[in-house]
């Protein structure tokens, strides 16, 4: 026997969202799991996973109880807190895979995160640590995060405009990494 395709069907097909539905969002371009994961700490998948643990209501049924449908995933996230960081000024426009230089007022993306410009769309991965230059300025290295070198920006039009947090792409063995390992193993050492 040969099965030639699989169809799932579910009760109120359209009302729900299932496993299924999210990883088929995600999986076209998975550093969309940073946000919608961290819009809320206590709203991450992972606490609304642990705390609906094996019960799920929608309503009182008549006689107290309600059948748990497996395939329901269902939760409002309200958007109205997201941090957002202003661009002071930018020079370079990244083209061919050059550096841009990011002026922000305050010190909020690290090395290997990934922010959005919100007018333009472009994502940006920082390159570098944030360097202080005055109490309302650091300066970020960033790189246009696309598929090629063609991208560039304009760094004209790009002061004032508003920023956000996206992901984080840390390499498994950043040197970072080791040396918070080394330090840990030198702290629990000492206590022993």
């Amino acid at each position: 026997m040969r099965i030639s395709g699989f169809t799932t069907v579910r009760p109120n097909m359209a009302e729900t969202r299932t496993y299924e539905d999210f990883m088929k969002f995600l999986s076209v371009k998975p550093a969309r799991l940073g946000l919608v994961s961290t819009l809320y700490d206590q709203y991450t998948i992972t606490h609304l996973t642990e705390a609906l643990q094996n019960i799920y209501t929608k309503g009182k049924a008549k006689n107290g109880f309600k059948d748990i449908d497996s395939f329901v995933v269902e939760w409002n996230i309200a958007v109205n807190r997201i941090k957002r960081v202003p661009i002071l000024r930018v020079e370079g426009d990244g083209c061919n895979g050059a550096d841009i230089l990011f002026y922000f007022p305050e010190n909020y993306y690290q090395k290997f995160d990934t922010f959005i410009i919100e007018k333009t769309r472009d994502l940006i991965i920082v390159m570098n640590r944030p360097q202080r230059l005055r109490d309302n300025e650091f300066l970020v290295v960033g790189k246009i995060n696309d598929s090629d070198y063609t991208s560039a920006i304009d760094p004209s039009a790009l002061a004032g405009e508003m920023t956000r947090f996206v992901t984080n792409y840390m390499p498994e063995l950043h040197e970072e990494g080791k040396l918070l390992e080394v330090l840990l193993c030198i702290a629990l050492l000492r206590l022993f």
